[in-house]
């Protein structure tokens, strides 16, 4: 009888160490920003999509708001990224792809350079990003740090992505299309 028992404790206890190897990752959707790799985890991305060759443009937006887009019937914001971050400018390519996330319950597009892999990130080689005064919506909150693969990886907080303000900005412009 104890055999049987130790059986299925053995079984539950592999059971429950699978699971914690799986709990000790993270997977997270990594895309580029000039040149920085960024990661946000996959459960926060709703789809990932091309560039449109037209984005219509609504006045009166913060000057990060590229435009709006119609996906698939509903009529989605969307953001530069570069500029929301204060980067360079880039002129549009193949390689950029618009990464969907919903922000405070707003669905919201996201430009990226590029959209580079899905990767496992062990949580161990995460920690708190630095205390940055640029950062002040704290849209960095994490960092990954793989320093077998020679990479840092800037882990960002959607839901921090944009301010209420903005996001209230953002819906008026898309009530303003759709009406």
């Amino acid at each position: 009888l104890n055999g049987g028992d130790t059986g299925r404790s053995d079984m539950a206890s592999l059971h429950r160490a699978g699971s914690e190897r799986i709990d000790d990752e993270e997977q997270c959707v990594i895309f580029t920003l000039a040149d920085e790799e960024y990661g946000v985890p996959i459960d926060a991305v709703q789809e990932i999509v091309r560039v449109p060759e037209q984005i219509t443009r609504v006045p009166k937006t913060p000057d990060f708001v590229e435009g709006i887009i119609n996906l698939r019937g509903m009529v989605m914001p969307i953001i530069d990224q570069r500029r929301r971050f204060g980067l360079p400018e880039l002129s549009q390519n193949d390689r950029q792809r618009i990464v969907v996330f919903v922000v405070k319950g707003v669905r919201t597009g996201f430009i990226v350079d590029s959209v580079t892999e899905v990767l496992k990130v062990p949580k161990a080689q995460i920690s708190e990003a630095p205390d940055l005064a640029a950062d002040r919506d704290g849209a960095v909150s994490r960092v990954a740090n793989l320093v077998e693969a020679k990479r840092l990886i800037l882990m960002l907080d959607v839901e921090r992505l944009l301010s209420e303000a903005e996001l209230a900005s953002l819906g008026g412009a898309r009530r303003a299309a759709e009406g």
